[in-house]
């Protein structure tokens, strides 16, 4: 027998002679209670006997009574024991500190007891630790009994890059996904070249993630000296390609004929590498490279990375960001879930998913009622480490958009505090999906040029934004309602306007007397499905027409074709 092995046994042995004793001591009481109390002290969060033999050996919830209580199932799985899947850094706490100014004290404390400080963040009152491999749970007890300045213990969270999308089948049931042309900047309503230029002049754009290639031709200008919070030093290079990408979004220079110029290219770039080449990182690193980025003057702070777990010390540190007048912009995550990665599900940080080129959800993006806006996300053309250039598919890449927009709106107005800053994305976004909010798209798709106009009265924009049945599943002879979805999508109030609606044959216009800046109009038709097959294809269509000059025209309409092969 190896050595594991008989651990193991030896373990689960421990474990069944702490059930016989428990039944022992409390033989009238009924089996249904003893089976539920051995599952929540012994069995707690455990599938396999390798969680029950850590849970054993290091159950630092029972051992914290004299600190303010952390998450019961956190800190039962912090162990120096390695297991793959934990969500933890295993051996390791975060502690909060009373007064940053015993952190010098406490170190000497916790190092004469073994327990190794690897980093602290005086601004947060935090210190990372390490614990010694065979620390006792009562030895811990007892030490952090001791120290009156220790206020708190936390588990460090693992991080890491949203899953990794790029080889996706470019179909979705059927349906073709559209690459995003022109990086974007189309459907971002970002078109004047010249303005282009100027967008996000003289702002700090952190970028949190696995480092940039600052020798790149289309980076290297405008990308600051930052810090790399994974080595501890300022070598930020990138050898996993992730961060690069989601740079030449927000800064790309454009310098030669294959690439295209990013969002915000009159911003600087903060690299700030919290993630390590394989995408991997944890909280603590998180909150060290988002304090040191405010503190060096970032306004904006892009994070296309995340976790599944709550982190109090990560709330912390975004709040810090907050008060110091940043903007935070995080990826929603690549599950095709409804859920969010946090930070991005966090209250005061745009949560932003992912569309194709042709403006539908993107099957991989994560959805819910945290998504605050969406933006391109699906094939967009960006930088890659070593001059290279490369596709990019994520709401990873989506991030970078909004982030290099809301750097471009800042640029604009200076004094925009952050939740004003953020209220102004997502009232001048423009509608996707049914009208208004929605779960797939939020407040909708970013608008660059209500954004940077939003002061003007310049902008004649009328959109049909969306077409679509409900039920969404046409069968021959069924009632059905046809939506057309109609926005205000300029900065000037429409007094005028006409929809003109095809449903097969029949065809007909409805006058549409006034429609407010960023107003949506819902226009639902009810529709019978033929029975019969139609000779040809049945088209249904709809355009707004409004009084004014159009500035963009061409989102003025929608059609679906129906075809014969539908009634088969």
């Amino acid at each position: 027998m190896n050595r594991t092995f008989i651990i193991i046994i030896f373990f689960v042995i421990i474990v069944c002679g702490l059930i016989y004793l428990k039944f022992y001591k409390n033989n009238n009481v009924n089996s249904q209670r003893l089976n539920r109390n051995i599952n929540e002290e012994i069995l707690a969060d455990s599938n396999n006997i390798n969680k029950i033999a850590a849970t054993i050996l290091q159950p630092i919830t029972n051992s914290l009574q004299n600190i303010s209580a952390a998450p019961e199932d956190s800190l039962s799985q912090i162990t120096t024991n390695k297991t793959s899947n934990s969500p933890f850094v295993e051996g390791e706490l975060i502690l909060r500190v009373s007064d940053d100014a015993v952190m010098k004290q406490l170190e000497s404390q916790l190092e004469e007891k073994g327990i190794l400080v690897l980093r602290r963040v005086d601004q947060l009152g935090f210190i990372r630790v390490k614990l010694p491999d065979k620390m006792r749970a009562d030895e811990m007890k007892k030490i952090l009994s001791e120290i009156d300045d220790i206020k708190e213990a936390l588990p460090n969270v693992r991080t890491e890059i949203p899953k990794d999308v790029n080889n996706i089948p470019m179909l979705d049931h059927g349906r073709p996904i559209t690459a995003v042309a022109n990086k974007g900047n189309e459907l971002l309503k970002n078109t004047d070249p010249a303005l282009r230029a100027e967008l996000g002049n003289n702002i700090i754009i952190a970028l949190l993630d696995t480092g940039v290639d600052d020798t790149h031709p289309d980076l290297t200008e405008k990308t600051l000296q930052g810090y790399n919070f994974v080595d501890d030093n300022a070598i930020t290079s990138d050898k996993n390609s992730h961060g690069t990408a989601c740079a030449g979004i927000i800064i790309g220079a454009g310098k030669n004929p294959d690439s295209t110029i990013g969002i915000a290219p009159a911003a600087y770039l903060l690299p700030v590498k919290v993630m390590d080449d394989n995408g991997k990182g944890n909280s603590f690193a998180v909150i060290e490279g988002i304090v040191y980025a405010v503190d060096r003057g970032a306004k904006v702070i892009n994070l296309s990375i995340g976790t599944l777990r709550d982190s109090k010390i990560l709330r912390e540190a975004i709040d810090y960001a907050i008060s110091k007048g940043a903007v935070v912009i995080a990826a929603a995550g690549n599950d095709g879930e409804e859920k969010t990665l946090l930070p991005a599900g966090y209250k005061d940080v745009i949560c932003v998913g992912a569309v194709d080129g042709a403006k539908l959800h993107a099957p991989f993006s994560n959805y819910g009622d945290k998504i605050d806006v969406v933006a391109p996300g699906v094939a967009v053309y960006t930088t890659a480490p070593d001059g290279g250039y490369k596709s990019f598919t994520g709401t990873s890449a989506a991030a970078p958009f909004v982030s290099g927009a809301v750097a471009a709106l800042l640029s604009q107005s200076h004094n925009l505090s952050p939740a004003e800053a953020m209220e102004k994305v997502l009232n001048l976004a423009d509608n996707l999906g049914p009208a208004n909010y929605d779960y797939l798209f939020g407040n909708g798709i970013v608008n660059i040029k209500r954004l940077i106009e939003k002061d003007s009265d310049s902008i004649y924009d009328a959109a049909l934004t969306t077409l679509y049945f409900e039920p969404a599943n046409l069968l021959p002879g069924s009632e059905t309602k046809v939506h057309f979805v109609i926005q205000n999508q300029g900065n000037r109030t429409i007094s005028f306007g006409k929809f003109l609606y095809q449903i097969g044959e029949e065809k007909k216009e409805i006058s549409i007397r006034k429609l407010n800046v960023g107003e949506c109009e819902d226009i639902t038709l009810s529709w019978t499905v033929p029975s019969e097959k139609p000779e040809g294809e049945m088209r249904i269509q709809g355009y707004f027409k409004i009084s004014e000059a159009d500035d963009e025209p061409m989102d003025n309409g929608q059609a679906v074709i129906l075809q014969r092969a539908e009634w088969e």
